[in-house]
């Protein structure tokens, strides 16, 4: 015990109370600057605002439409070439002659009769 008191002893002779107090005053300080800098960095910059839900759900599909219209806008043309349009006629049918015809009418008339 000796020991310790020594040890306490020459502690004290090296401590003055107003160092004492002037430590536990600037302690104090920097606890308080603390709080203030964690209630900050706790507190998300903007989210303390009241916003309206469907104000920003507006928003939201609005900038969701232009962007739906920049794509829609930023089309390219066909990958693959067209085909060329044939320079040639079609071959036509040969046309029934009139009495042809008048012939095949009268004989469905005559069998529908």
């Amino acid at each position: 015990m000796g020991y310790a008191a020594k040890a306490l002893k020459e502690a004290h002779n090296s401590m003055n109370v107003d160092d004492v107090h002037d430590l536990m005053d600037d302690i104090a300080e920097q606890q308080e600057l603390a709080t203030e800098i964690s209630t900050a960095i706790s507190t998300p910059a903007g989210f303390g605002m009241d916003m309206d839900e469907d104000e920003l759900l507006a928003e939201l599909e609005e900038l969701e439409q232009e962007d739906l219209d920049e794509k829609m806008l930023d089309v390219e043309g066909p990958m693959d070439p067209l085909p060329s349009v044939p320079s040639t006629s079609l071959p036509t049918n040969p046309a029934k002659k009139k009495e042809e015809e008048d012939d095949e009418m009268a004989e469905l008339a005559a069998w529908a009769n």
